[in-house]
Parts: C-alpha cells; structure tokens; sequence
C-alpha cells in the first residue's frame, strides 16, 4: 500500500517539528515532533511492513501527548511563580497643576472632587497621592 518510511526520515521530521516548536511556542508541534522521533526509534528496531502503521503510530502517539501533557506544559512553562502588579499609573509621585486639571505622568486627570480646587494655582507642583478612573488625589507639595 504505502512504502515503508525510512527511520532517519521519521527522525528529521521529529527534529524539524521540535525546532518549529522553539519558534512557535504553541505546544503542539512538539508532541508531534516526539511522536515521530519515537516512532523512529521504533522503526528503527522494528521493522514495518507499511508505511501506514507508522504513520497511525505517530498519530496516536502524538496526540496521546498532546491530550494528556499540554495543559500540564503551559501551567509548568508559561505561569509565573510570583504575582506582579505592575501598576505605575497608581504609585505616589510628583505633578503639576494645568488649566485646573492635574498634569501626571503624561496625562491630564481631573482634581478628586473631595478635594478644594482653590487652594492650588496654576502652573503649582502638587503630590499625586492616588489615581482612579480619570481622577487625581493631591496634595500640596512640602
């Protein structure tokens, strides 16, 4: 039916996938790439009297990996072990009050309405204690 695949071919194809792999980072390629490096392996000591089997060996090998490990390889190299929250909008730091808004980090917010709008001046340096949404907490600067 199907001629016999040589074993080295069974292998640069395994070595191709892996590499695809390390440049698509899908993990999916990988399994496939390990199903035909061990069906090689196997052919290697084996040998097949048509080149169908091999290829139904690759697949179920391939997709057995792939079912039963991705989930587990995405938690183990695409989590991070610590939580960063990287917020750099809401930390503490200096801005300038312009047209009655607050000038900050690049932005223009609105004075917290808690706050007295007319104990700042125009062009003052005031401290950013908090942003939210479009609003800014100031204070006066020491």
């Amino acid at each position: 039916m199907f001629s016999v695949i040589d074993p080295y071919i069974l292998l640069g194809i395994g070595v191709v996938l892996i590499a695809f792999e390390a440049i698509i980072t899908s993990f999916i390629l990988i399994w496939f790439g390990i199903g035909f490096v061990l069906t090689a392996l196997i052919s290697y000591f084996y040998p097949f009297d048509d080149g169908l089997w091999q290829l139904a060996i690759v697949s179920f090998i391939s997709i057995l990996l792939l079912v039963i490990l991705r989930k587990k390889t995405f938690k183990k190299f695409l989590s991070s072990s610590e939580k960063i929250t990287d917020d750099f909008l809401n930390e503490k730091g200096i801005g300038q009050i312009k047209n009655e808004k607050v000038f900050y980090k690049g932005t223009y917010w609105e004075i917290d309405g808690e706050i007295d709008e007319s104990i700042f001046s125009e062009g003052e340096k005031v401290v950013v204690t908090k942003t939210f949404k479009n609003f800014a907490t100031i204070e006066k600067k020491n």
